[in-house]
């Protein structure tokens, strides 16, 4: 329960609202009228009953301190976190590190201009970081309940000119799919058919389970660390939350064989005998030596397989719409600027639903 007292020497404000927090310490804030304290008593007793109270003193904190303690929490593979830093750094800290948190949080016009005119002159990329970081943040504010919200969520990058980055777009051939499974580990051709089949990330395919499998779909929790000591929650999901896609026949029976053949450690598929997991480093220095015997063109990576499944999926007519749920992305935006290009051309369809449309019409009348 709150307490309410006045005290008369301080005059310009009088009234004290006391309470203790969750950890038992006592804190205040002081109003200066009755009125004032009497409605955030009534309210802060309210939402301490709800579970809902946000201390208005926690959202007071530079919002620099906050993006610090998010990232350093954040589970990324090393280079993923460089790029953050650099972005944190030399760009959102100029910006809005010495300001509140409640101020961020509520100032979307602002974040909007800093993300659309100020950071113009970087790349697409740099700047969608810029937005991860300062929204990732603000989320993890409010999840801490150091905010009740914030209004800085879905602000769209206006393009600056700049043309995506499509180096590792390589689309090789069946058979140096297959070569290139053939050159690795025996124990390791698994993963191929797992970004090829399902469009995983490296490290979401080091971590399928058997029971993953089920009446012809995939569903995945966790992706291994970099270091291959554990496993940590997807990329965009809380710990405990799941994606699903369609898992392809050939996929199965490639399961299937895997399974017969090298059997499984604690129901993981491809967990290593040494460490935990396959560890990223060794796994990509094998992958691309594998590559370079099949023949692949150089630049092409483990995400490359990812761009293979998209393409297969959105050439044959399924809507990317589906497509981006099961790659697990943060928003169809996303998935429009990486693979809008692959979009089969609507033009020529729209051009034969709208003549067959009018001439239906026509023959009604």
């Amino acid at each position: 329960m709150a307490s309410l007292t006045k005290r008369p020497r301080n005059k310009n404000k009088p009234w004290c609202v006391q309470w203790r927090d969750g950890a038992g310490k006592r804190r205040e804030v002081a109003f200066s009228t009755n009125r004032e304290a009497k409605d955030f008593k009534i309210k802060l007793e309210h939402d301490q009953r709800e579970g809902t109270f946000v201390d208005p003193r926690l959202g007071r904190e530079p919002f620099g301190d906050a993006a610090r303690r998010w990232l350093a929490g954040l589970a990324v593979a090393p280079e993923t976190r460089r790029a953050y830093h650099s972005v944190l750094d030399n760009h959102v800290l100029p910006a809005l590190g010495d300001r509140a948190l409640q101020q961020v949080a509520q100032d979307r016009e602002g974040t909007a201009q800093l993300l659309n005119q100020f950071l113009a002159g970087l790349s697409r990329q740099r700047r969608e970081i810029a937005r991860l970081v300062i929204t990732g943040t603000l989320d993890e504010a409010v999840r801490s309940a150091r905010l009740p919200r914030h209004r800085v969520d879905g602000i769209r990058l206006i393009s600056n000119g700049s043309a995506p980055d499509r180096s590792d777009f390589v689309f090789p051939a069946r058979s140096q799919i297959e070569a290139l499974a053939a050159g690795l580990r025996p124990d390791l051709r698994l993963t191929i058919w797992l970004m090829r089949g399902c469009g995983l990330r490296v490290s979401e395919a080091l971590a399928v389970r058997k029971d993953c499998f089920r009446e012809g779909t995939l569903r995945i929790f966790e992706q291994v660390q970099p270091d291959g000591r554990g496993t940590v929650a997807l990329k965009h999901r809380r710990p405990g939350e799941s994606r699903e896609m369609p898992a392809p026949g050939y996929l199965l029976e490639a399961v299937d064989r895997h399974i017969g053949e090298h059997g499984t450690r604690d129901g993981y598929l491809l967990a290593s005998a040494r460490v935990p997991f396959v560890q990223h480093r060794g796994y990509l220095k094998s992958f691309t030596r594998a590559a370079r015997l099949a023949g692949i063109t150089e630049g092409f990576t483990p995400h490359s397989l990812r761009h293979v499944f998209v393409s297969a999926l959105l050439a044959r007519g399924v809507p990317i719409t589906d497509v981006a749920e099961w790659l697990g992305h943060r928003s169809i935006e996303v998935t429009y600027r990486i693979y809008g290009h692959l979009v089969p051309s609507a033009w020529g369809r729209a051009r034969e639903a709208l003549d067959a449309e009018y001439q239906a019409w026509s023959t009604a009348a």
